[in-house]
């Protein structure tokens, strides 16, 4: 954290005031002694814990790539490996971040679920309303693309109203609590990295899924090319759409287009799937999402 020093009182700051002048200085969880906190300006850029009885809560929101989904060394969820709220300490996760730069108890909700589209969103914001987070994260819309075909894709519309309704009522109901959006990977960028290894292809066509991106990874025929077009496009009108609903939001960090940048590398790919992050896969998402907030002035 460059240039900030956060000074809690009794109980930890908000995760905005603990950062890099994320917002103003925000309320201690709800379930947390009643105290004020105030954030000042310092050339140190390490936070002063507020000891012992300090807590932040972090609550996941989203899809399988919040839950450490085939990231360890069985199929299905490891809740350890989660880039946003896990405890694995290769991953570096925002949770093991927030506790290594304050000194605070770090208490975790992940709340996400393999599978989701943005219609979970509202049973999701259900959840974290109730555990009353200081920080909550959220990474969705790629199942909204991945699916058997383009027709199948969440309406952009439709995406852009669930995703802005549930920010807004997450602000509303917790406006104390950051919110950290992520944009949404481009899928078709696992094309050039795994499509040559015949082992993916081989797990692609056996697992099933996302027939708009994994459906002959190989062809070049125009047809393919409309199709990951297609899929492209949609994704950058749900990025549209989660930046601009953050915009309306004074709590509220985008991460600027950082995690649909993100080209991963075979290294960061599952080698259960070739698909879902690796380890290090979501050990770069905790960096990228950490530095955005950290780039929020």
């Amino acid at each position: 954290m460059r240039g900030r020093r956060v000074r809690m009182v009794a109980v930890v700051a908000a995760v905005a005031g603990l950062l890099a002048g994320c917002a103003p200085a925000r309320q201690a969880p709800a379930a947390a002694p009643s105290a004020s906190a105030t954030r000042a300006p310092s050339p140190s850029p390490t936070p002063t814990a507020g000891g012992s009885g300090s807590r932040i809560t972090v609550a996941a929101l989203g899809d399988s790539l919040s839950t450490g989904f085939d990231a360890c060394d069985h199929y299905g969820d490891c809740p350890a490996a989660s880039w946003s709220t896990g405890t694995d300490d290769t991953v570096h996760s925002i949770a093991t971040r927030l506790r290594e730069q304050t000194g605070a108890r770090v208490i975790v909700h992940d709340d996400a679920r393999a599978g989701a589209a943005v219609d979970d969103l509202p049973r999701q914001v259900d959840l974290a309303i109730a555990q009353r987070p200081t920080l909550v994260t959220l990474l969705i819309g790629g199942n909204d693309v991945c699916r058997a075909t383009l027709p199948d894709m969440t309406p952009g519309a439709t995406f852009a109203a669930i995703a802005a309704g549930q920010l807004r009522r997450l602000a509303a109901a917790l406006p104390d609590a950051t919110i950290l959006v992520a944009s949404v990977p481009d899928v078709t960028d696992l094309l050039p990295v795994a499509a040559p290894i015949s082992t993916a292809r081989f797990l692609w066509s056996t697992l099933g899924g996302c027939g708009t991106v994994l459906d002959a990874p190989l062809a070049t025929d125009p047809a393919a090319e409309q199709r990951r077009a297609a899929v492209r496009q949609r994704i950058a009108d749900f990025d549209g759409a989660l930046e601009s609903a953050c915009a309306s939001i004074r709590t509220c960090v985008f991460d600027g287009g950082a995690l649909h940048d993100y080209q991963p590398t075979v290294a960061q790919l599952s080698p259960l799937d070739y698909f879902h992050p690796s380890v290090a896969g979501l050990r770069e998402i905790a960096a990228l999402e950490w530095a955005a907030l950290q780039r929020r002035t």
